[in-house]
């Protein structure tokens, strides 16, 4: 069977959503590799699609000289897909002796959005962006997903601990204004508690004290807490989701459970909303919005998350009445 290498070193959802083309490579009759930054790597333990992770220290690639090694020592495949497109891939891409392809990343498009807002009308996603570069290549790739399957005894011990009408905030993202204010996230909980639902906030060490706020109303603060693996257990063992636009969106879509995902100074259309049949993405759509490509703003306003708690559970609900009904697509 031939090989193939897909770079993607970062951030945490983008590389979730890489394994939207695991699949369409085997069916195209190649053994797929993956090359990203530690701890990514435990994500796709047992993944039946990727037969292989490469996991390095970011500073092991600081220099062009360890680039080069790196490429050389990995260069034993049929083709390389560069899902990342910075400095760091493109080196690799050069120095390795295997045919390459880029994946369209479409900076100059998405930096457009952030000055000429009615650009936002059409679309992008970045699993459909990663589809083409397999495209490229010759290759065939339908209805590209992220897909990370979660066992069932990972989903049981969070079952067992929990129960099982689950509901999972995410209340962090890296930067302060892609937030969604933390009192309006814990009347989203107690809405949820109140319709019998046992919500859990999920998120890193960074988010601890946005869990703790969640944990007076009722909420099991589960922040800084979790492996990556654990974490992915938790959201799929859960009805519902509702994040940030953060790689808790990403998560969830990844393990088949319905995502509520709150867009505020970003947009939607950037690329990293959850298609119709992942879940649904929530924007005021403000003539202003987006301000910022990743959230890092100075926007004080923040009118753009100004979304009534009541919305944001009515349209959680709605999914997952939706989705218990069948509404998903099979993988």
């Amino acid at each position: 069977m031939k090989r193939a290498l897909l770079i993607r070193f970062s951030s945490l959802g983008d590389v979730i959503l890489v394994s939207s083309v695991f699949k369409a490579l085997k069916e195209n009759g190649f053994e797929a590799e993956l090359l990203t930054f530690k701890p990514f790597g435990e994500l796709f333990k047992g993944h039946p699609y990727l037969k292989r992770v490469i996991e390095v220290e970011k500073e092991e690639l600081k220099k062009v000289s360890q680039i080069k090694r790196l490429a050389r020592e990995l260069s034993d495949y049929d083709l390389l897909f560069d899902l990342h497109g910075v400095l760091r891939s493109r080196l690799f891409t050069l120095f390795s002796p295997v045919k390459s392809y880029l994946y369209p990343k479409k900076s100059f498009l998405r930096r457009a959005m952030t000055v000429f807002k009615p650009l936002k009308a059409k679309w992008l996603f970045v699993p459909e962006l990663y589809a083409q570069a397999l495209r490229k290549a010759g290759l065939e790739v339908k209805n590209p997903r992220p897909f990370i399957p979660i066992k069932e005894e990972e989903k049981e011990r969070v079952r067992v601990l929990y129960g099982t009408r689950l509901a999972v905030i995410a209340p962090g993202a890296k930067w302060p204004a892609k937030r969604y204010p933390i009192e309006k996230f814990k009347e989203v909980a107690k809405k949820l508690i109140d319709k019998g639902f046992t919500v859990l906030a999920v998120g890193g060490k960074e988010e601890k004290t946005l869990g703790e706020a969640l944990q007076e109303v009722g909420v099991f603060n589960l922040c800084g807490q979790l492996s990556l693996r654990e974490s992915l257990a938790a959201v799929g063992s859960s009805q519902v989701v509702i994040s940030n636009d953060s790689a808790v969106v990403h998560m969830a879509r990844a393990v088949k459970t319905p995502v509520v995902a709150i867009f505020g100074p970003t947009h939607p259309a950037l690329g990293f909303a959850p298609y119709p049949d992942e879940g649904v993405a929530l924007s005021r759509n403000l003539p202003c919005s987006p301000c910022s490509l990743h959230g890092k703003t100075g926007c004080r306003n923040r009118k753009c998350l100004e979304i009534e708690p009541e919305k944001v559970v009515s349209a959680a609900l709605t999914l997952v009445e939706s989705f218990r009904r069948g509404g998903t697509s099979e993988t």
